[in-house]
């Protein structure tokens, strides 16, 4: 698939055919937020994201797995290539509900785009922005004092400095991130 030429997917494949899915961000959001929710059973998980599919689906397990993969912006070929690769868990680097400020002024900043007065953007074009966001915006600043590996600074003082801002900046311990959810469900 190439984007400079295809558009955005808004379907997902299920037993050969094209099943209409929901693709705005806000809804992607929504959808990782839910899976986050413990208060949430999994039988009222897997009846929310139901609702993402527009058209009625053949195989509801093949369903979930596409549609993770779309969250994932992964398809059927990339999904093999980065299973033959390790798949590291690592401490969460960002979460959409606590960053918010950071990634709404990125956007804001970076590609004068109000993510509040925004009426609709397809979640693939969303993270690619999000991706592409520069580095010294403030949450990519987060992003990387969060992903420092405090052992591997040699340095006494810039230990104890980013140390400080890492505390400062942390995220919750049990707080999976956005990214990891996806991986949940395939």
């Amino acid at each position: 698939m190439n984007l400079f030429y295809e558009e955005f997917p808004d379907n997902i494949e299920i037993s050969g055919q094209k099943i209409r899915i929901v693709t705005d961000f806000r809804e992607y959001i929504k959808l990782l937020d839910m899976l986050k929710d413990d208060e949430l059973s999994e039988r009222d998980k897997v009846c929310i994201l139901c609702e993402y599919f527009l058209d009625d689906v053949p195989d509801l397990e093949e369903a979930i797995e596409q549609l993770c993969l779309f969250v994932a912006m992964k398809t059927e070929k990339n999904k093999e290539e980065s299973e033959s690769g390790s798949l590291d868990r690592c401490k969460p680097l960002f979460s959409y509900s606590i960053d918010f400020p950071y990634i709404f002024s990125g956007f804001l900043r970076d590609y004068h785009i109000d993510l509040c007065e925004t009426k609709y953007m397809h979640w693939w074009k969303f993270r690619m922005l999000f991706d592409g966001l520069s580095e010294d915006t403030e949450i990519k600043q987060r992003i990387m004092y969060r992903s420092i590996d405090i052992n591997t600074v040699k340095d006494k003082e810039e230990r104890k400095r980013i140390r400080k801002i890492q505390s400062a900046i942390q995220l919750p311990e049990e707080m999976l991130s956005d990214y990891e959810i996806g991986e949940m469900f395939v």
